[in-house]
């Protein structure tokens, strides 16, 4: 399982709020991007390897 967590540790000490971490049911690769998918069906890119360099 890859996580990660700096944006929610940067949101958490900026504010008092609780942080949602995402649970993804599938991770798979679409193209050059890791998409995660949620049980609802939310999808969301959680790496786009054409940034990396």
């Amino acid at each position: 399982m890859i996580v990660n967590l700096d944006l929610y540790r940067n949101k958490k000490n900026n504010s008092q709020e609780y942080v949602k971490i995402p649970v993804y049911e599938r991770i798979y690769i679409e193209g050059s991007k890791i998409i995660g998918e949620c049980s609802n069906g939310y999808k969301s890119i959680i790496k786009d390897l054409r940034d990396e360099k």
